[in-house]
């Protein structure tokens, strides 16, 4: 039987400053591209530990909405 393990990642973002309108548009890449690489981190120490097949809830349950 698989395992499943539930995994919850908070998210902070802190801004300093008065941040222009172009730099607020392109804060929403920057959190994206830091949260792929820590996925992607996160996937490696659990291939690592064994768990070689890991499946994202989203791809897992076809009736889950979308963001």
């Amino acid at each position: 039987m698989p395992t499943t393990i539930t995994c919850h990642f908070p998210i902070t973002v802190r801004i300093t400053g008065t941040p222009s309108p172009a730099a607020l548009e392109r804060l929403g890449e920057v959190v994206e591209e830091a949260l792929i690489a820590r996925l992607g981190f996160a996937r490696a120490r659990i291939a690592a530990e064994g768990y070689a097949e890991i499946v994202p809830v989203d791809a897992a349950d076809p009736t889950r909405a979308a963001p």
